[in-house]
């Protein structure tokens, strides 16, 4: 008869998302993930597989998650430019951006590059999805005559994207919080202020 799982798997998972935001997925040992996330070894691996598995599975669990938070932001209804500063704003105050902890995304690209397909197709799903709610945003701004009908859509969003990227590499290096949220408020000034 098969035993039961004695742990919330979840929160296991959580655990092992800081782990790796903090030290990448190399510096990381399976002890240290065992340790961490108060899980047995076999229990681990039944419900995990190995490390590169458990690797996986977290950065998609953090990927998604970060993403539907931004995109939840950027969808809200209003004034599709405030949506796009809020977006900002509210992205720079997440607790998950910390110098110690960092992007578990942006560690996964730094560290692997597009070496690897799995860690590539996880960061580029990701990144289309949120690319794509942008999009429907910035043409709602168009819309609502908030955008030049002539704007460049593809330029704001890299910006928007660069923008974040930048929010997290500021925050790897262990800017402030108030240095953070003037940087996304800055970008989201440029936004209101862009091809009226």
């Amino acid at each position: 008869m098969a035993r039961s799982k004695e742990f919330d798997q979840e929160k296991a998972l959580r655990k092992a998302v800081r782990l790796f935001s903090q030290q990448g997925f190399a510096a990381t040992s399976t002890d240290e993930l065992m340790r961490v996330m108060g899980v047995g070894r076999q229990s681990m691996y039944d419900t995990f597989g190995d490390k590169r598995e458990l690797f996986l599975r977290a950065l998609e669990m953090y990927v998604t998650e970060s993403v539907q938070s931004i995109n939840a932001e950027l969808e809200k209804p209003g004034s599709a430019l405030s949506a796009v500063r809020n977006a900002l704003v509210t992205f720079a105050e997440r607790t998950d951006l910390s110098s110690p902890e960092g992007c578990m995304g942006l560690n996964a690209i730094c560290e692997f590059g597009q070496r690897d397909s799995e860690v590539t197709r996880i960061t580029r799903n990701a990144a289309r999805s949120q690319r794509h709610a942008l999009m429907l945003t910035l043409a709602r701004a168009k819309n609502q005559g908030e955008l030049n009908p002539n704007a460049d859509l593809d330029i704001m969003a890299d910006f928007f994207e660069s923008t974040l990227a930048g929010i997290r590499m500021a925050a790897k290096a262990g800017k402030k919080r108030r240095a953070l949220q003037n940087i996304a408020a800055f970008a989201g000034r440029v936004y209101m202020g862009s091809d009226r």
